[in-house]
């Protein structure tokens, strides 16, 4: 266990940082992930280590949502040896993906954890997760700062409360062990000595470096002035979490592109040397019960291999997608509430005397049939896309993010001359 003030970014407060190039595209970001060979022995005491770490804290203090879950098999990482190697070598538990969009590459938290140490190394592990993503948000923000100040400058004036900021001192008093902080005051020590600080930052001067923000953005620009980074870094360090992720929102994603190597799924899409085709394939002679006349295979080279959803939804899901981007030129999210005649008359040719209008509806529907509320079963169909998809993107050895949905916002990077879709399917969707 290692809980620092000032020790550098990439040193976790537990366990070992594992940064690849590409993100597995069946994680999900600050998702703590228990692994198969744990899973039986541990899984319900990890869980309630995991609720009541959430049920002891403040969520709106925290940069990242966080969520649990039990893997029943190990995703495919053959794209991905380094992190494959260190699971093996470090004999882990427990994985989380880190949010750091700052960077295009992808850092990994790996933590191997006894029962009785289950609530320290997940509240270590929020930390770290934390501390990290509060560096990359602040380093976007900085980077967008130095490259398009006047934006920047606007931007702040529009988003951050003046008077909240300069109630705040920039040294949080920690408030739970649970907290991020967790009973910390984080300490700035290099940053101070930059600035000639002793003691308390006062009212007064927190007010005088807003007012000379932008004097020293130009000035750090042409001289690399040190003091003048300082008191930006000091500024950015002291908004709060709501602020911060509402600027995040606001940063326009063409300028940032521009500037910080951020991950690119368009790019990574247009490098791709991948196709993905849905074709007739005939009665099912697999023993995969989700198996239809119609399949998807993704193809690169000489290789090919079909992608095995768990759930008949999510293929045709999945191909309503794919047949949106290969007719338009320019897609946006689909309300797939909207879609039900085309889900249906794809559903019934894929899988003859299976009935499409009410798995349609159990998949969208957020009632039962009594009216009671349930959770609508299109979240699990999205989950085995990032699963199914992403692991047959492992084994071609491409990056996942340009081809999987996270969410109904979403939608799929592939490029239409790359899609190739059997003529009877595309006569149906209309």
């Amino acid at each position: 266990m290692r809980i620092m003030d000032n020790s550098p970014i990439n040193v976790p407060a537990v366990g070992r940082l594992v940064t690849e190039q590409y993100a597995v595209g069946q994680f999900a970001d600050c998702c703590l992930y228990l692994l198969p060979s744990n899973a039986n022995a541990i899984a319900s005491k990890a869980k309630e280590a995991f609720e009541w770490l959430f049920e002891s804290s403040d969520r709106r203090s925290y940069v990242n949502h966080y969520d649990f879950e039990a893997l029943e098999n190990m995703p495919a990482l053959d794209n991905h040896p380094t992190l494959n190697s260190a699971i093996e070598e470090a004999k882990c538990s427990f994985i989380m993906p880190l949010y750091t969009p700052h960077q295009s590459s992808k850092q990994y938290l790996l933590v191997h954890s006894e029962d009785e140490d289950l609530r320290k190394s997940f509240a270590l592990m929020v930390y770290t997760s934390e501390r990290i993503s509060k560096h990359s948000v602040k380093e976007l923000i900085r980077q967008y700062a130095l490259n398009e100040t006047d934006a920047f400058c606007n931007m702040f004036d529009e988003t951050v409360d003046f008077n909240k900021f300069l109630k705040n001192y920039i040294v949080n008093k920690a408030s739970t062990a649970v907290n991020p902080n967790f009973g910390m005051r984080p300490s700035m020590p290099t940053i101070r000595k930059a600035l000639d600080i002793e003691g308390d930052v006062t009212f007064r001067k927190k007010s005088e470096m807003i007012d000379r923000m932008k004097e020293n953005i130009l000035k750090y620009r042409k001289t690399k002035d040190t003091k003048a980074d300082a008191e930006l870094s000091y500024i950015l360090d002291g908004i709060d979490v709501e602020t911060l992720l509402t600027f995040l929102s606001k940063l326009p994603k063409p300028q940032i592109e521009k500037f910080c190597d951020v991950a690119n799924p368009q790019k990574q899409a247009e490098e791709s040397k991948m196709t993905f085709e849905v074709k007739y394939v005939g009665a099912s002679d697999s023993l995969d019960s989700t198996d239809g006349k119609y399949r998807l295979f993704l193809q690169k080279d000489l290789d090919q291999i079909q992608v095995h959803f768990k759930r008949k939804d999510t293929f045709v899901l999945y191909l309503i997608y794919l047949i949106d981007k290969l007719r338009n030129e320019t897609v946006d999210s689909i309300e797939i509430k909207n879609m039900k005649n085309q889900f249906i008359q794809l559903y019934e040719e894929t899988y003859p005397g299976d009935d499409g209008c009410s798995r349609f509806d159990s998949m969208v529907k957020r009632v039962d049939e009594k009216g009671n509320p349930r959770q609508a079963q299109i979240k699990h169909c999205y989950a085995d896309i990032r699963e199914s998809v992403g692991d047959a993107c492992e084994k071609m050895r491409e990056p996942s993010a340009p081809f999987v949905l996270r969410d109904a916002h979403d939608h799929l990077f592939v490029l239409k001359e790359k899609i190739k879709i059997d003529e009877n399917l595309l006569k149906l969707y209309c």
